[in-house]
């Protein structure tokens, strides 16, 4: 069987399984539970930082998805439905407890201490200007892409859902604050300095 046959087959026997479990089926549904437990619990861990936390909240999440079966169309991919609710919910527990996105600065300011931001510069950081001070240079919007891609790892994805914005203003927010960033720590000085160096010789 070739591997795009192969697909197929994997794709029409989910359907199967989710009519079934559409329909009421406990099986049906169990059997879509252990192929996407470990994805949502994935997709809580990475958005509240705490197992226990996030396999409670896997657990709420499948319990709703039994509820809103019915809800599923069909229109995207299952996995892809299945993302949608759990930052959903996620993101429904972060309000309800004023968790989250409120005190998303203090707690990563705090973190940012000690982690170094990718991409942002080969060069090490001196005792002049710390880690935290330059973040405090940002714009907050800047400061909240640039803290959840760099430093917490979220994807440009994850944090339009986090933050409410396109994934395209997410990649322009995060090139604005590294720019700044570079700036900061006199990257751009230096670039200008070596070119001039090269231009010279």
């Amino acid at each position: 069987m070739t591997p795009h046959l192969s697909n197929l087959a994997l794709k029409k026997e989910e359907s199967r399984i989710i009519r079934a479990a559409q329909r009421g089926d406990p099986d049906a549904f169990q059997c879509l539970y252990v192929r996407y437990k470990n994805y949502v619990y994935s997709l809580c861990t990475h958005m509240c930082k705490d197992p226990v936390l996030a396999e409670d909240l896997s657990q709420d999440i499948f319990l709703h998805v039994w509820r809103k079966m019915g809800s599923f169309r069909g229109q995207s991919l299952f996995r892809t439905w299945l993302y949608r609710v759990t930052i959903n919910m996620v993101l429904l527990y972060f309000r309800k407890h004023r968790i989250g996105l409120l005190s998303l600065d203090d707690k990563t300011m705090q973190a940012a201490e000690t982690v170094s931001l990718r991409n942002i510069s080969p060069i090490h950081l001196d005792d002049r200007l710390s880690l935290r001070n330059m973040l405090s240079l940002l714009a907050p919007h800047h400061r909240r892409v640039l803290v959840l891609h760099d430093i917490e790892g979220y994807r440009h994805q994850d944090i339009s859902h986090l933050l409410g914005i396109t994934s395209g203003a997410s990649r322009s927010q995060l090139y604005k604050a590294r720019t700044k960033m570079r700036l900061a720590l006199g990257v751009g000085d230096l670039h200008r300095r070596h070119e001039t160096t090269l231009k010279a010789a």
